[in-house]
């Protein structure tokens, strides 16, 4: 019809009509071919496949059905495993195997450690130190302390502003207790002073205070547990607590009671080990800090201490013998 020399209108009309809706049924055959993601929203990939088509007849067809629908097609099969993995080696980060479930705060913090120390970039590790907003003070802390020691001055900056923030933030929760702990009912002074005992002791260990400072600040955590523990000595966390600001203060013996009386108050054993083998260490019980790290098993607290329970658990590291 478009060799005759003269074309009628009806016929244009016609071929018009044939060409569009056998593009339209192509456009539909394409879209079910497409991937589940690339197929929304179905009005523009329809409208996109159908425009294609339509001003390419032929080249469109073959383009579309040779090379975008197996292109995307691998695209959606590729394991997303592979595709964390192949950004990990882009950062030039070490691949790290699955962490178990149920720990998610310290998985996540496991997995900005790597960004931390081995991203060559600054802009990643800077990002790395954004995403500790997400995280417990007492989970960030450490990355935090980390960053302090980056060569790059941006980054420790951005650290040193963080930690003062968290500082900041910890300094104003105390000081509204303390105002409000002189005129509490028991049971509300058992929760200030609880309350106080822990916010002493993070701004302890955030890592801006140091030395005589952070010695300060365990002794006034240390007065507000007892004056807890005084009110409910049956609390297995603040015992719990309480050994770990007697072991910061070196003593052992009192430390060693206050987790045994955690784990009387149900504590699970697991949380107790860790420290009771510093204590081992600390008092050159060595045989007794493999025995205290294999008996810590697998818990968040043992995930923190993989290498130095590595090193112990070691054949060649059974000090039953020691002299």
């Amino acid at each position: 019809m478009l060799l005759d020399g003269k074309p009628s209108v009806g016929g244009l009309v016609v071929l018009s009509v044939a060409h569009a809706s056998a593009c339209l049924l192509f456009s539909l055959a394409l879209l079910k071919l497409l991937p589940g993601p690339y197929r929304k929203p179905l009005a523009a990939s329809c409208l996109f496949v159908f425009a294609t088509i339509v001003f390419i007849p032929v080249l469109g067809m073959i383009g579309l059905l040779a090379c975008i629908v197996p292109a995307l097609r691998h695209q959606s099969l590729t394991p997303r495993s592979d595709k964390w993995t192949h950004s990990q080696e882009a950062l030039g980060l070490p691949i790290q195997p699955a962490k178990p479930r149920g720990m998610a705060g310290i998985s996540r913090a496991c997995e900005l450690a790597g960004p931390l120390q081995y991203a060559a970039d600054p802009a990643h590790r800077i990002a790395a130190l954004i995403a500790t907003l997400s995280l417990k003070d007492q989970d960030a802390a450490p990355l935090l302390r980390l960053a302090l020691k980056d060569p790059e001055d941006d980054v420790r900056l951005l650290a040193y502003g963080l930690l003062n923030r968290k500082e900041k933030t910890i300094e104003a929760r105390i000081r509204d207790r303390n105002a409000q702990l002189g005129n509490c009912a028991p049971d509300q002074a058992f929760v200030q002073h609880k309350a106080l005992a822990h916010d002493y002791w993070a701004l302890a260990h955030l890592g801006a205070s140091q030395g005589s400072t952070q010695l300060l600040l365990c002794a006034r955590a240390h007065e507000h547990v007892q004056a807890a523990l005084q009110l409910r000595p049956q609390d297995g966390g603040l015992q719990l607590l309480f050994g770990r600001i007697l072991l910061t203060e070196m003593k052992l013996d009192s430390a060693s009671d206050a987790f045994e009386n955690a784990r009387r108050s149900g504590i699970d054993l697991r949380q107790t080990k860790p420290f009771l083998a510093e204590i081992a260490f600390l008092t050159r019980q060595y045989s007794d800090v493999k025995n205290h790290l294999v008996q810590a098993g697998n818990g968040s607290s043992r995930l923190r201490l993989n290498k130095v329970s590595t090193y112990w658990e070691k054949p060649s590291h059974d000090l039953t013998q020691t002299t």
